[in-house]
C-alpha cells in the first residue's frame, strides 16, 4: 500500500552511556543512575519489573525496575 511505512525496527528510545536504562528521546537526566550522557547506538534490551526476584537482574547489577539495553555503543554495559 502506498504512504504505510514499514514497523520500525525497535521503539524509539535512547540509553543512557553509564547504567544502559532506555529512555524516551526527550529524557535529560537518566531515571536510574542520574547521567546526562545518553546513545541512540544500542543493541537488544532487558525487561526487569522487580530486581529483587530476577536472578538476570542480580546476575548484571541491575537494583531498580526499567528497560536497559544490552549493548550500548558497541560494549556490553558493565553496571557494576
Amino acid at each position: 500500500m502506498p504512504g504505510r511505512r514499514p514497523p520500525s525496527r525497535r521503539p524509539l528510545l535512547k540509553a543512557c552511556r553509564k547504567c544502559g536504562a532506555l529512555v524516551p528521546p526527550d529524557t535529560r537526566v537518566c531515571p536510574v543512575c542520574g547521567s546526562t550522557e545518553f546513545t541512540d547506538n544500542w543493541e537488544g534490551m532487558i525487561v526487569i519489573a522487580d530486581p529483587e526476584k530476577s536472578e538476570l537482574a542480580k546476575e548484571l547489577g541491575i537494583d531498580k525496575p526499567g528497560i536497559f539495553a544490552i549493548r550500548v555503543g558497541g560494549r556490553v554495559v558493565k553496571r557494576r
